[in-house]
This record gives structure tokens, C-alpha cells and sequence, in this order.
């Protein structure tokens, strides 16, 4: 019986052996790079999606894929500004992202002046709501607008956070026993990208400047906190907030939260610039921006409106493109201000440039628009218990005095 027991023990601990070594393969035998195709410099900080679409992590400063396991094979690779490449299966010492032929829509001058630039995007947004028990996933896009008005101008403020012209959402809901849901609401607001805007002016580093192919890399206390990568007159700048409280200024209306003690694990920026032409980058430069933000919470009521004293995890990833850009006055940035145009007018439009939505994304966005959301409302009987019929219903037609009457005594 001892041998039987120490043989089935052997056993044993060599299929757990066997299958960590499975398992953890990937990490211990290979380190994937990912690359630019046409110069085969790594690209730093691309984003890294699992089968489902869900984002599961970011490559390093010098384009090296994180560990993924096995089965969240394929993965895909997304870099702003460059095509998605999939991954079948672990096992590449390099994978090559074609950059994509982006033409920044044509400037429109209304003013000599050039007071006011006026910027049009789309968003398109992947958040995480999830607990011990319960996960929340939303995929949401948008369409937006931002208002930066030029130096001189000191009458007008405008905004550089996102103004919402249209939107739409597809949540699925899953819990631990069992619950799988979709919906195009949900009662909590736990995204972050309403908190991420542009910025109106930044200033080059001095050595890539004159250059037509250069990398120029600021350091954090334990990490680089920058990243800028010159093509001819594009620029990547990846921003690693967290690195460096300097880096904050990125994300001034974001910053308040990281003061109001919001747990923030991960906070990183991707900016792509065209046009440049001299040692600053202006808001008319930026074609898009990426940003993913991790954080333990959301503020200080999601625990409470949620009910659950378990830690509450949020990750948001979006990529915002500039659609349009358009220089007006300061008496018609006023205008378009107070009379924004309808959702109907704006549509969602994803530009060309938006890569194909991932095949579960897809099918999420059908499940959702395909829910008959009337018909459990119908079927729904209302408890009376929280109401009761209003007295003036029972009585006859009175005048409207007397009807005044009865409103102020009860």
C-alpha cells in the first residue's frame, strides 16, 4: 500500500510539473519583440488583447510581449497608428506591425486670427467593472469634441476634457453563480475616459528635433517616464504617469483623483502626431491618443453604492481619432458651445483608420441590439406597497381652484 501511495504521489507531482512547464512555457523559453515592419525598431508600450478582446496587458518599453498564458491564445497587438496583428500561438521572436496611411483631415480657417481650434473624435472604449463575484465588461463609443483656444486669447477658456455629442454602450454582465447578461445600461458610471482630454501645447526634445529617424527617452526614478519616437514629421510619445509626479500635467483633471487617493496601478498615455514642423507639438498635430488606466475603485461611493465591502477593480482602455479640426472665432466657438449638434446630426462614424472590432465584440454589440428590452418591463407587475392612489383621483371634476386647493392640504 506505501508504494502504491508513493507511486501515485510521483505521478502526481510530475503531471503538476509537466503542466506548469505547459503553462508557463511561453515565458521561459522565448521573449516575442514587437516591431515596426519597415525599420524593425521595437515599438514601446503596444497594447495586448486576449482571445475574448479583453486587454490583458502591455509590452515593455523595449516592445517585449508580456507573459501570456496559453489559452489566452490568439492574442491580438495593437499599436496607434499601425494595423492589428494577431498571434495564433506563442513561439515568434518578433512580430512586425505595418504603420498605416493616416491623411489628417484638411484644417478649415474661419478666422485670420486662428483663435479657436475646434477638434472632432472618436472614441472607442473597453472598461472592466469586477469583484470577487461579479464582472462588468463595457464596450462603448463616442463621438466628441474638444474646444482649445490659442494663447492670445484670454476671454475665452473653452475645454480640453471630452464633450459627449453621441454615444452608445453594450455592457455583459456575469456573476459567480451563473448570471450572464447583456443590457445598453448600467446604473453605475465606472469609466475613466471622460477624465482624459488633449493638451494645447507641448515642447519637442531638443535632440530629435533635427532629426528624421530618433528616439529620445525621459527617466522616471525607477522607469522611463517618456518615450518620444521621431519618423520624418511623426511623432509617438508614450507617457508613463506614474513614473513621475511631472507627468501629471498629461492628465490635470485626472491628476484630482490620484490626489483623492484613488488606487492607480497603471496609467499610460500613447499620443501620434503629424505634421510637425519645429520644436513644439501644438493640438492640431494630434491625430489620436490611447490611454489604458487601472485602478483599485472609483472614487469614494462605488463601494457604497455597489454594496460589497470586496475590493472593486477598474480598468479602462480607449483610443480616441481625430476626425476633424477646424479653426473658428471666439464668437462662434461660443455658439457651437450652446448649441452643440443633435446625436442624430453627429452619428457615429468609426474613421478608417479604427481597426476591425474583435469577432466577441462584435458579437456582444448584436446580443445587445437584438435584446427585447420592453417586454420584461411589461411583464413586470409593480408592487403597490411603494405607492398609494392619490386622493384627488377619486373625486369628481372640481375647477381649478378647488383642485389647488386640495394639492396644498395634502
Amino acid at each position: 500500500m506505501d508504494w502504491k501511495y508513493d507511486t501515485m504521489s510521483r505521478r502526481f507531482a510530475v503531471f503538476v510539473v509537466a503542466f506548469a512547464v505547459y503553462s508557463l512555457s511561453p515565458l521561459m523559453a522565448y521573449s516575442t519583440v514587437i516591431a515596426d515592419a519597415a525599420t524593425g525598431n521595437p515599438l514601446p508600450k503596444a497594447s495586448v488583447f486576449d482571445k475574448k478582446g479583453n486587454l490583458i496587458g502591455i509590452c515593455s518599453e523595449d516592445g517585449v510581449l508580456p507573459f501570456v498564458s496559453r489559452f489566452s491564445y490568439p492574442i491580438s497587438i495593437r499599436y496607434m497608428g499601425y494595423a492589428t496583428s494577431v498571434i495564433d500561438k506563442p513561439g515568434m521572436d518578433k512580430v512586425f506591425l505595418k504603420e498605416m496611411a493616416y491623411d489628417l483631415p484638411e484644417i478649415t480657417v474661419n478666422s485670420k486670427d486662428h483663435q479657436v481650434l475646434h477638434l472632432t473624435g472618436y472614441v472607442r472604449e473597453y472598461s472592466t467593472l469586477s469583484t470577487y463575484t461579479d464582472t462588468v465588461l463595457l464596450f462603448r463609443e463616442k463621438m466628441v469634441d474638444f474646444m482649445i483656444p490659442s494663447k492670445k486669447v484670454r476671454n475665452y477658456k473653452g475645454w480640453l476634457l471630452p464633450r459627449v455629442l453621441a454615444s452608445r454602450s453594450y455592457y455583459h454582465l456575469t456573476n459567480s453563480e451563473g448570471l450572464d447578461s447583456v443590457s445598453n445600461h448600467y446604473r453605475e458610471h465606472f469609466s475613466w475616459s471622460d477624465w482624459i482630454g488633449v493638451f494645447d501645447n507641448a515642447t519637442v526634445p531638443m535632440d530629435i528635433r533635427d532629426q528624421s529617424v530618433a528616439t529620445h527617452t525621459d527617466y522616471g526614478k525607477y522607469s522611463p517616464a517618456a518615450i518620444w519616437r521621431k519618423v520624418d514629421d511623426i511623432i509617438t510619445l508614450d507617457v508613463d504617469v506614474l513614473s513621475d509626479k511631472g507627468n501629471r500635467k498629461w492628465v490635470p483633471a485626472f491628476a484630482g483623483f490620484m490626489a483623492d487617493r484613488v488606487d492607480c496601478s497603471r496609467l499610460t498615455l500613447k499620443y501620434r502626431f503629424a505634421g510637425v514642423d519645429g520644436h513644439e507639438v501644438f493640438a492640431d498635430n494630434i491625430t489620436g491618443l490611447s490611454f489604458n488606466i487601472e485602478s483599485n475603485g472609483r472614487a469614494r461611493n462605488l463601494k457604497r453604492t455597489l454594496q460589497t465591502n470586496d475590493p472593486i477593480y477598474v480598468n479602462t482602455y480607449a483610443e480616441v481619432y481625430i476626425t476633424d479640426r477646424e479653426y473658428m472665432s471666439v464668437s462662434s466657438a461660443h455658439k457651437l458651445e450652446k448649441h452643440p449638434p443633435s446625436a442624430e446630426e453627429v452619428g457615429i462614424r468609426p474613421p478608417r483608420e479604427a481597426p476591425d472590432l474583435h469577432p466577441a465584440v462584435l458579437a456582444l454589440v448584436e446580443r445587445v441590439d437584438n435584446f427585447d428590452y420592453d417586454t420584461p418591463r411589461l411583464a413586470e407587475r409593480p408592487d403597490h406597497r411603494l405607492g398609494t392612489p392619490s386622493k384627488l383621483s377619486k373625486d369628481k371634476p372640481d375647477g381649478f381652484f378647488k383642485r389647488l386647493v386640495k394639492v396644498f392640504k395634502h
